[in-house]
């Protein structure tokens, strides 16, 4: 009998973060989707952000995902914004952002409060989420109060 090997914890992490992106996006309404498709962008590359392509043409909000590798030159394209790698120039991309209906995530420490949506953080070996609400709230986005109720939110 052969076993899967276990996943090292830098991989389960990123697959937990991966799912968590996915997830979201179900608690999360936004004013207007396009009709043929919910549109995930990826600014960066880590492990979280290879995962992210394997969620292509997963169905949510009744259309299927679309995932582009990096972020266009009309973010308005993008209704998710994944922050990830290395270079993770958040500061760089939130004036590109402002008046559009993107809902951001990443696992940059302290992102939601540095004006991203969602952020990841470590707790007692657990990924958790903080959500800034206010954040949303210039986004035009509406998020779950059942989503709210899991995660620590930021003033």
């Amino acid at each position: 009998m052969a076993f899967a090997p276990l996943a090292r914890p830098a991989e389960l992490e990123a697959k937990v973060k991966a799912a968590y992106v996915f997830h979201v996006i179900k608690f999360v309404d936004w004013p207007a989707l396009p009709g043929d498709a919910l549109t995930l962008c990826i600014n960066g590359s880590d492990a979280v952000s290879a995962l992210l392509g394997d969620l292509a043409g997963k169905p949510v909000k009744d259309r299927p995902l679309r995932v582009l590798a990096s972020l266009p030159a009309d973010v308005a394209q993008c209704q998710v914004l994944y922050v990830g790698g290395p270079e993770r120039r958040w500061a760089e991309l939130q004036p590109r952002l402002r008046g559009h209906s993107v809902l951001t995530l990443s696992d940059q420490d302290g992102f939601a409060r540095n004006g991203g949506i969602v952020g990841f953080y470590p707790e007692a070996g657990r990924i958790r989420l903080e959500i800034n609400p206010e954040a949303a709230r210039q986004a035009n986005l509406r998020i779950s109060a059942k989503l709210l109720e899991l995660a620590r939110t930021v003033p």
